[in-house]
């Protein structure tokens, strides 16, 4: 049986490609959640900031929804920045070997949504995620592979963005 993904703490993680760069960041403290999203690419930038409020739904999942705002800027397209509503569904499974985490999350803002499969074997403290995401100008499937460095909470990336045929590598903290 699974577990609900409902846990204090905080999850940073940059990535950085040849064309582009990213910041994911969250935190949670109770039922609230914090939520900031950057990316730098090739013609403009874009991001995100939200607050939600996590629905336990019993053993099955939590559903966090709350405003949100983002920003968009385009090369010769100037600035777009939107308020609207985030909604996100996240499991977490703990395994004999280590433990699945799924994710899916849509926003009203630029119609924008990302899905998100990890798993992660406790024995090499390692782990794979595969993700798609997408919103009116823009959409990536990427494959990622964490190395965790020792029992701490940081992990070095390595992956590749399937799409825009980019490697890229990074970090990521997670406290959860």
């Amino acid at each position: 049986m699974g577990q609900t993904a409902a846990a204090d703490g905080y999850f940073l993680q940059g990535d950085a490609g040849a064309r582009t760069q990213s910041v994911v960041a969250s935190a949670s403290r109770g039922s609230l959640n914090y939520g900031l999203n950057l990316s730098n690419y090739e013609d403009g930038h874009s991001g995100a900031i939200s607050l939600t409020y996590g629905l336990p739904l019993g053993d099955v999942a939590v559903m966090k929804v709350g405003p949100t705002i983002g920003f968009q800027h385009e090369q010769d397209e100037g600035d777009d920045v939107q308020a609207g509503l985030k909604l996100s569904l996240e499991r977490y499974t703990p395994t004999s070997f280590g433990s699945t985490y799924l994710l899916a999350d849509v926003s009203s803002v630029h119609q924008s949504w990302f899905l998100l499969g990890q798993m992660t074997f406790a024995p090499g403290n390692f782990g794979v995620e595969l993700s798609r995401g997408g919103s009116d100008s823009y959409h990536e499937t990427t494959l990622a592979f964490q190395k965790r460095i020792a029992d701490g909470p940081l992990s070095v990336r390595a992956g590749y963005k399937l799409t825009s045929e980019e490697v890229f590598a990074g970090f990521s903290i997670n406290t959860f």
